[in-house]
């Protein structure tokens, strides 16, 4: 593996960069850079610097059809991907191998990648951890594919936990709670919708059952490691962001509502998928100690 092409031979190098060039010239010209940049860490993941032009044949091969996850068969740009007014969007079904490669790519220097559902952008978390010297660029072969099962077990306790939280709010506090919790906060972080308690417990209980769900049902999987950590980091997301959310209905509010919200949805997946992926690399170096 490399993280540049820059490491490769000069005919391969050559040769990477023509092909690059020739595959995103039918591409609309607001995605071209955001598809170059995916292709060039496609091609870096899979090359290192002794490959030449016989390997990188193999790879371009292997890769497939250029535009296939953004663009139809017949090579028209699909309307549920692309740009406006220079903010990426994708409005396809979530895949966890799509919230893997937003969120986790450490061989990505970029902090930020477009949005695997939705528009805008996600951390990378990956890349986050390489600059923090948590992990290395190319800590796996391929990140996820050695982490161990019981890992991805382990990592699905988060949102069941915090789901028996959620549950266990309600069940105590409801009685107590006003008739009225607040929904929405300002730019502020003072509350301006409301929502009746029923309601909001059938929202924070159904949402934080769903993301113990979710996360339960990835970690019996026995689908690729990328996929699993995707979905789970989704889950862990999800059940970090409704637990602060049920707390913070309790309170008056203040400046310090949007931060701690964010942080609950990013804190959790980004420490879940650091997780995953420090208990892959760890696994992956026993393998290859016992091999050697």
């Amino acid at each position: 593996m490399i993280t540049s092409l820059d490491h490769l031979t000069p005919t391969t190098r050559g040769a990477a960069r023509a092909w690059l060039d020739a595959s995103v010239a039918a591409v609309p010209h607001d995605l071209r850079a955001d598809l170059r940049d995916e292709l060039t860490i496609a091609l870096c993941e899979r090359l290192d610097a002794t490959s030449g032009p016989d390997e990188l044949a193999r790879v371009v091969a292997d890769l497939g059809p250029v535009a296939a996850a953004s663009y139809s068969g017949d090579g028209d740009a699909d309307p549920r991907v692309g740009r406006w007014f220079g903010v990426p969007f994708d409005v396809r079904p979530p895949t966890g191998d799509r919230l893997k490669e937003s969120m986790w790519d450490p061989a990505d220097p970029r902090l930020f990648k477009p949005r695997a559902f939705g528009a805008g952008w996600d951390l990378n978390f990956g890349g986050a951890a390489v600059k923090l010297g948590l992990i290395e660029p190319d800590a796996e072969d391929e990140p996820f594919a050695n982490t161990p099962h019981e890992a991805f077990s382990a990592a699905a306790g988060f949102p069941a936990l915090m789901a028996a939280a959620v549950v266990a709010h309600y069940a105590v506090r409801g009685r107590s709670l006003p008739d009225r919790l607040p929904n929405h906060w300002d730019a502020a972080g003072r509350p301006d919708r409301w929502v009746g308690k029923g309601t909001a417990a059938a929202v924070d209980v159904g949402l934080s059952l769903a993301a113990a769900g979710l996360g339960a049902a990835a970690a019996a999987s026995r689908t690729n490691g990328a996929g699993r950590a995707g979905r789970l980091g989704l889950a862990a997301a999800i059940a970090g962001g409704v637990a602060k959310m049920t707390v913070i209905r309790t309170m008056r509010g203040g400046w310090w509502v949007g931060p701690v919200l964010v942080g609950g949805v990013l804190a959790p997946a980004g420490l879940t998928l650091l997780g995953l992926a420090l208990a892959g690399r760890d696994a992956e170096r026993r393998r290859d100690l016992g091999h050697a």
